[in-house]
This record gives C-alpha cells, structure tokens and sequence, in this order.
C-alpha cells in the first residue's frame, strides 16, 4: 500500500509530501489521533517514500531551492510499491527502519529499547536515504524511556527521523511533544464512510453501512473489521451484566478492559442521548433501543452523565496496571447504583 491508496486523510498527507518536494524533513513528527484511523499505516509509507529507490535519474532530494511556474521537478513523492526497499519495510526487515512498541505484561516502552535504538542510529544509513524509527503507541514510553529519549530528540542524529504515533497526545510528556512537528489525523464524515463502505467495500446495504461508520466512529480501520459487530454484543453484554448479576472474569486482559471502557462510552451516549429526548432516530445503536430505553427509565440525566465521567476516569488510569478484579466490582458498584437494576 502507497499514500494514494490512504483514504480521508488528505490534510497530513498533502503536508508529507510537502516536506519531501521542499527537501525539508523534520527530524520529529508525531501522528495524533484515534485509533483505527490510518496514522500507523501513514507512519509506513511515509517511510517507504523517503527511502524508495528513484525510478528517475535525479537524487531523491536533489530539490531547487526555487520553483518557478511551469518547472517540473522529479521527486518521487510516493512509495514505488516494487522495489527492494519497499518490499523489505512492508516485510519490516529493512535495516534503515526501526519499529517500536509496547511490550511484555506492563504493555510499556522500556529504556533498554530507547538505549538499542540510539545506537542503532547512531551509523549511517546502511541502505537507504534515512535512518527512521516508527513508535508506536508512544505514550507508552516509560519514565526513563522517555527521558532517554528526550535526550535523542535534542541532539538528533543527522539523516534520521522519528514518527510518533499515539491515539492518547496529552499523556505523552509535554517536553517531547514541543520537539515534534504534530499532524492530527481526522475520522471520516459518516456518510462519506457509509457511501464509501457500500461502494468500494461491498458492505449489504445503507443501514449496515450506516451503522458500521458511528459504531466505528469514522474510524475505517475499525468498520472494516469483520467482528466490529460481535465485539458490539459483547460490550452490552457486560454491560448488562455489570448493572444486573455480574460474572467474574469478564475480561481477559489489559487489552480487553480497555476496548470494554471505549464501548460503554458509546452506550452511556445512546441512554443519555434517549433519556434527555425520547428519539431513537438519533441514537447510534438504533436497533437497542428496546433495552436502553429500559435502562434510561431506571434512573435520571445526571447519574448518567457522573457515571460516563467515573467511567473516563477509570479508562485513563487503566495504563497504571490497575488490579482487573478490583477495576471489575469496582466499576459494577457503579453501574449498579447509578443505573440500578434492569429486568431481561
């Protein structure tokens, strides 16, 4: 995949290309926004243009330091797709580019991987124009991570570029933030997503389509997961369990309360969004409306709103490790006495 086959995100990457016909890269970028949006993906190719090899005869930077009108000038300003530098990033075994992400139980970014990537970048380019290192989910540096880190960001190394990528900006340290030029990546109107799943991804029908472009939040990444919709009843179902009779292990890992917490999130809208109108047209989960109708009538606006906050609250510190059991009765107690109990 090139930039020309990234969809929505026109913004960031009119602005990546710009970089590259200027010959103008920034030693930092940091790619924010939701989940599921395509900053990864943005993250790799950018990485495979810069380090492309040309299918034209001048230098890939080799720009004129001024353009006038009718000048043509030979950069390539996408990925080929074809070549050997290309073919090994997508493999993720090019020797110029670096991948880093959490890892381990703590799902945290060590200093012992800052420490080998530092001296990774410390040489040359071995193959390619530039040395680049693509973190993912880069608030998950740890303290001294990002500390060490910090100091690579000060005194960067020449020919190399790092990419941040994170779905959470404001828990990354402020410090390390101001040394990064920011693009912020956008979810896709819905009905530009609805035309489009129905159009090009071959999704049965505008109501399927529909309600896979607001389950997802504009997110593509996410509308195209084939399980979007069973992960959508396994949240109510804990949901529903949680103000009703809980069962234990309901979660099976980190990864799994923290996509749990996201979807309350989105049934707490539909029951605030019914009880302050009564209108199902502007729910999300329109085809629920039978069961959040019968949550709302069992308790008032402001429970609903508190709890929503509560329930934020607990997301955010879920990246302290909190106990899963405790976060479990924890969060049931909540629910139960800001929701109270429904009937089946």
């Amino acid at each position: 995949m090139a930039f020309k086959n990234i969809i929505g995100q026109k913004r960031a990457l009119s602005i990546l290309k710009g970089f590259i016909v200027k010959g103008r890269i920034p030693h930092a970028l940091f790619f924010a926004g939701d989940e599921g949006i395509g900053k990864k993906l943005t993250a790799i190719n950018f990485a495979k243009t810069l380090n492309c090899s040309p299918t034209v005869e001048d230098d890939l930077f080799a720009v004129a330091e001024e353009v006038t009108a009718g000048d043509t000038l030979s950069v390539n300003t996408d990925a080929c797709e074809t070549c050997p530098s290309c073919n090994k990033i997508d493999k993720g075994i090019h020797p110029d580019v670096f991948f880093i992400s959490p890892e381990g139980d703590g799902g945290q970014i060590t200093v012992s991987v800052i420490r080998q990537l530092q001296e990774s970048l410390s040489y040359k380019p071995f193959e390619g124009n530039w040395k680049i290192a693509i973190i993912d989910n880069a608030e998950r540096l740890n303290p001294s991570a990002a500390n060490a880190f910090l100091q690579t960001l000060e005194e960067p190394p020449p020919q190399s570029l790092f990419i941040l990528v994170s779905s959470r900006p404001d828990m990354l340290l402020p410090t390390i933030r101001s040394r990064c030029q920011r693009l912020n990546f956008s979810p896709l109107p819905v009905d530009t997503m609805s035309r489009m799943l129905v159009e090009e991804f071959d999704v049965a029908g505008h109501e399927q389509a529909r309600l896979l472009s607001t389950l997802s939040g504009g997110k593509l990444g996410y509308a195209l997961n084939e399980n979007l919709i069973e992960q959508r009843e396994w949240s109510f179902e804990i949901f529903r369990n949680m103000i009703g009779t809980l069962e234990e292990d309901v979660w099976e890992n980190r990864d799994a309360m923290d996509e749990w917490f996201d979807w309350a999130q989105l049934w707490l809208r539909d029951i605030s969004v019914y009880k302050a109108t009564g209108r199902s047209d502007i729910m999300i989960n329109q085809d629920k409306i039978h069961e959040i109708a019968a949550i709302a009538d069992n308790t008032n606006l402001k429970e609903i709103l508190k709890l929503a906050r509560e329930l934020y609250n607990i997301k955010r510190r879920l990246s302290f490790n909190l106990n899963k059991q405790l976060t479990l009765n924890y969060t049931s107690l909540l629910m139960k006495k800001m929701l109270g109990k429904t009937n089946d």
